[in-house]
């Protein structure tokens, strides 16, 4: 399976993106372009592979690998646990990403508990790898 996500515009609290499997598209939310520092900038574009993820925090998500990004820490890598989870502004976003239904004129999302939980149905029914190519 794979996602694709294009960004589509850039404001001064986050960037946002359409994601895209099929015939079926969602909202992408998350912190502006920092130059990769952990825990505040948005993620490099490229291709990923997503995970599952869990901890008291976030439950029930899933982590993005590869690139400059792994699971857990590791020696090289400068990012770890890059997750996917429900938030409703970027500031939010400590170098994650949300999905929602829509968003506002005002940068924050709409609707973000059912577009997790479409996505969240969408990923457990994966066999396979589950990749996503941020553009």
């Amino acid at each position: 399976m794979i996602l694709t996500m294009v960004e589509m515009y850039a404001m001064r609290q986050g960037r946002y993106s359409i994601l895209n499997y099929q015939d079926q598209s969602w909202w992408v939310m998350e912190r502006e372009w920092y130059g990769n520092i952990r825990n505040v900038s948005s993620v490099p574009r490229g291709l990923y592979t997503l995970e599952a993820h869990s901890t008291d925090k976030y439950p029930h998500t899933w982590a993005l690998i590869g690139l400059t990004v792994s699971h857990g820490p590791r020696l090289g890598i400068p990012r770890f646990a890059c997750v996917l989870h429900r938030a409703v502004y970027p500031t939010e976003l400590e170098g994650c990403l949300t999905v929602c239904k829509s968003v506002s004129a005002t940068g924050h999302s709409i609707d973000s508990v059912t577009a997790m939980g479409e996505i969240r149905a969408l990923l457990d029914a994966a066999s396979g790898p589950i990749q996503l190519l941020m553009q």
